[in-house]
């Protein structure tokens, strides 16, 4: 059998980590809590407005500012601060280990 051949009959399946929150309560799982929704404030451009300067095109004219229910959620979340991670145990003795070993050289090259 080709090669093509077994890629075209190859099936796709998804499982349960890859459904949404809503499809997983309609099946009768509840442990997982909806997120609760941000509220962000409302844009400080009011809708209609000529934003001068964003044209990205050599011919094209400047985009017009629309409603925020327009604009997709993940936009409102652009500027948001990711919070760091907690660094691991390993990775904290071996940052720990690097600055005891950067001291001793500085000490030793001060004699």
């Amino acid at each position: 059998m080709s090669r093509a051949c077994l890629l075209t009959r190859r099936e796709f399946t998804t499982g349960s980590i890859f459904q949404t929150a809503e499809a997983q309560t309609k099946e009768g799982d509840t442990t997982t809590q909806p997120a609760e929704e941000k509220k962000y404030p409302p844009s400080s451009v009011v809708q209609g407005t000529i934003l001068k300067g964003l044209n990205i095109y050599k011919d094209g004219s400047d985009p017009v500012a629309q409603r925020d229910e327009d604009y997709p959620d993940w936009l409102w979340t652009l500027l948001d601060k990711v919070p760091k991670e907690e660094k691991t145990e390993h990775e904290r003795q071996r940052m720990d280990r690097s600055q005891e070993i950067k001291k001793s050289n500085f000490m030793r090259g001060r004699k």
